[in-house]
């Protein structure tokens, strides 16, 4: 009876060690040279993940076992920082120290983009976000410099200058709004249009290094060089929780597809996954061997996929490791909002009013009244001019009741 009992222990703490090495097991991925910067999964469909680092590479992985390495993309001549699928995965963007912006078909050809002197990067390119709708790039600079591009024809649109180096961008709920994390400690929420701060979520006391918005548009997470992660309510833009990260520096940070969870990732490679509601921690890694640049779920919520800058080890390539939560309620996409779509088209096509502006618009600028203006919009007796919409101080106030027409 003893034997009997010993051999079920011994059965179950081999069956205990064995799904322990499971969880904690990491997946080098082969195909580069250098230190690793993005590591990112497609979406669901495509089943595809991609990877860019020091070696101005791109590298397309499948996105599930056995993860073979299908294609490399050259094109950057300098260290490759970011990458960003759009919502269907038939558009990758990478950017780099090359200053450039890059797009590649579903095909993973590179796409051409026009050069516009005006509107272009000469800092390193540190983050990417695509818009909801697939029809816009944003990217952000090292000079605080951000370019809103084209995404279907590739080319620049415009371009925003803010006050410090951006670290990373993230897309609002309302897409006329972008959030910014950067070198100052605090996340700022920009108009597009503007270029004004709408908001400021304060609570970091050094740098902002990371945030990430959640699919369901509810919640928040940053990271900072201030040894802290914090969850935020976008609807009353107060902090939720405080994240107990115990590193230095938290690098990066991700949520899961249906935004129950949330990832944090240091520099000394520790990486802690929290309930997104609650704030409490699910599952954490000791620290390893590298530095974190970047990480994200797969979109079933599996996987974790980790951007690792090595300490002492040319080990390099992305590392794949089980992330040990529930498997996910399959994401169902949030479509933009119709009004604020159409008041992100309009404003792409901003500019500043010109002399024959002046000329043509005179006469009804000074003898209708707001009022008339607005009828007159809604019966199409007056094409909307996104320069008139937005430059002439008489109609600010009515500015979102004509752009919804």
């Amino acid at each position: 009876m003893i034997k009997c009992l010993f051999s079920i222990l011994s059965l179950l703490l081999c069956f205990s060690s064995i799904s322990q090495t499971i969880i904690n097991s990491t997946v080098v991925q082969p195909g580069h040279s250098n230190d690793v910067n993005a590591a990112i999964f497609s979406p669901l469909k495509t089943k595809r993940m991609a990877t860019a680092g020091w070696d101005n590479k791109i590298n397309i992985y499948q996105a599930d076992s056995p993860f073979n390495l299908l294609q490399s993309l050259n094109g950057h001549n300098a260290s490759v920082n970011c990458l960003a699928y759009n919502i269907t995965g038939g558009i990758l963007a990478s950017g780099g120290n090359d200053f450039n912006v890059m797009f590649w078909d579903s095909f993973y050809r590179r796409k051409s983009v026009p050069e516009d002197l005006n509107n272009r990067h000469q800092a390193n390119i540190n983050s990417l976000v695509f818009d909801r709708a697939n029809k816009y790039l944003f990217s952000g600079d090292n000079n605080g410099k951000i370019i809103i591009w084209d995404a279907i024809n590739p080319k620049a649109l415009k371009s925003l200058n803010t006050s410090a180096p951006i670290n990373d961008i993230s897309l609002s709920p309302n897409p006329a709004n972008i959030f910014i994390a950067s070198s100052e400690p605090k996340i700022k929420l920009i108009a597009l249009a503007t270029n004004k701060i709408v908001k400021t979520l304060d609570g970091h006391t050094d740098a902002v290094n990371s945030i990430a918005i959640s699919p369901n548009n509810l919640y928040l997470i940053s990271g900072s060089n201030d040894k802290t992660a914090r969850i935020w309510d976008l609807r009353s833009m107060k902090q939720l929780y405080l994240l107990k990260v115990e590193c230095w520096k938290v690098t990066a940070v991700a949520f899961t597809d249906d935004s129950k969870y949330c990832v944090t990732a240091c520099n000394d490679g520790s990486i802690k996954v929290w309930e997104t509601e609650t704030g409490k921690l699910i599952n954490n890694t000791e620290p390893q061997n590298f530095n974190i640049r970047d990480i994200n779920f797969s979109k079933n919520g599996q996987m974790l996929i980790v951007a690792p800058l090595m300490r002492g080890s040319k080990e390099y390539g992305a590392r794949l490791m089980k992330s040990n939560i529930p498997v996910l309620v399959p994401q169902v996409f949030l479509k933009p909002l119709t009004a604020p779509q159409k008041a992100l088209d309009s404003l792409m096509k901003i500019r500043t009013l010109t002399k024959q502006d002046s000329l043509k618009y005179k006469n009804l600028l000074t003898t209708k009244s707001k009022d008339q203006l607005l009828l007159l919009v809604q019966s199409k007796s007056l094409k909307i001019d996104s320069a008139i919409i937005y430059k002439t101080p008489m109609l600010q106030k009515k500015n979102d009741k004509i752009k919804s027409h």
